[in-house]
């Protein structure tokens, strides 16, 4: 090998070492600066939800907790504590705060749209996504236009009917209930919505599509997991399974009744007259005294449904017995009312 040979070879060996150094060099920044941003982003996270965090399940901030030390975040600056914060979470909110926001939840009617988002920022409750703790795996998201088949006849015009009014505020009540677990009368509410069907043993999962569908109507769509965009029908389904148990014991599907079924025996039994007054109502154009016969109806019924899947139900005599009463005060009222008007 000649001389020029020699001092060729070792220049194009300088040369590939110097290459090779650049491109390592670029792959560690590249490694560091998505490093960085993945550590901005689980701060970010975390800083985002530092305001409630003690109204975040445990195995919640946990987790928020873990990420931050994973990826070398303080914890202070990551605004998580981690699983040490249990016994901060017990005694945060005592027990006389808890029934007291939920009596407020309890005394107002759960039929009005205006409701939820006053009382929840209120009472400093969190968003009830964050609450069920099924929202925060970004990256397995999708955005749902196409409203579930089972809300469709409660959407539109449907919100502002009687029957729509009784839907949405069964589906509420059921909300604040969640959100309330810990308080053993809640829980003995939840078990009679749930417990008459092996069929609905997964509640984390009732409850989630529960508050998709509040999305979607207070919004136009919903968030759901990636696992679940496929599952638009999922509660009709479920329905079908529930059904079939029932009249294997030989009770029928028409012995149940749903929202809009419950909402005609109701009107019914109104005159002309009767039944515009308490439109106007639902339509937020009738009167205060007519707001305050219809609810105690509604309230009844949200707060005495079973869940038959794909919305609630009530059996016929159940309700036969409910509006029955209700009617009588009614007419009782009315009647008072127009003695008083004659004297």
């Amino acid at each position: 090998m000649s001389p020029t040979d020699a001092k060729t070879r070792r220049e194009r060996g300088v040369l590939a070492q110097r290459e090779y150094r650049k491109r390592h060099a670029s792959k560690v920044q590249k490694l560091q600066d998505e490093n960085q941003t993945l550590k901005d982003a689980i701060s970010g996270i975390g800083k985002a939800l530092a305001p409630v965090r003690e109204q975040l399940p445990l195995h919640l901030r946990e987790a928020i907790g873990n990420a931050c030390h994973v990826a070398g975040v303080s914890k202070t600056t990551c605004g998580s504590h981690g699983a040490s914060d249990e016994s901060d979470l017990s005694s945060s909110q005592s027990e006389s705060e808890i029934l007291s926001r939920d009596r407020a939840l309890e005394d107002a009617i759960r039929g009005t749209s205006s409701l939820s988002r006053n009382e929840v920022i209120l009472s400093g409750r969190a968003s009830p996504r964050l609450d069920y703790g099924l929202w925060l795996d970004f990256d397995r998201l999708v955005r749902v236009i196409e409203p579930p088949l089972d809300i469709l006849p409660y959407l539109g015009a449907g919100v502002n009917t009687l029957a729509g009014c009784i839907f949405w505020s069964t589906l509420d009540y059921t909300i604040d209930l969640w959100h309330s677990r810990t308080q053993p009368l809640a829980t003995k509410y939840l078990d009679r919505i749930f417990n008459h069907s092996t069929h609905l043993t997964d509640r984390d999962f009732l409850l989630s599509l529960a508050q998709a569908r509040v999305d979607y109507k207070e919004k136009g769509f919903m968030y759901q997991k990636l696992s679940e965009q496929f599952q638009r029908n999922s509660m009709s389904e479920l329905y079908e399974r529930i059904k079939t148990d029932y009249e294997k014991q030989g009770k029928p599907s028409r012995w149940w009744k749903r929202p809009e079924e419950v909402a005609e025996s109701v009107l019914d039994m109104m005159t002309p007259s009767q039944k515009a007054r308490f439109e106007a109502v639902l339509n937020g154009k009738g009167t205060k005294a007519d707001a305050a016969l219809l609810r105690p109806l509604i309230t009844w019924f949200a707060h005495n449904f079973i869940c038959f899947g794909d919305g609630p139900r009530w059996s016929s005599v159940f309700v036969s017995v409910g509006i029955g009463s209700w009617i009588n005060n009614f007419r009782a009222l009315e009647e008072s009312s127009e003695l008083k008007t004659a004297q």
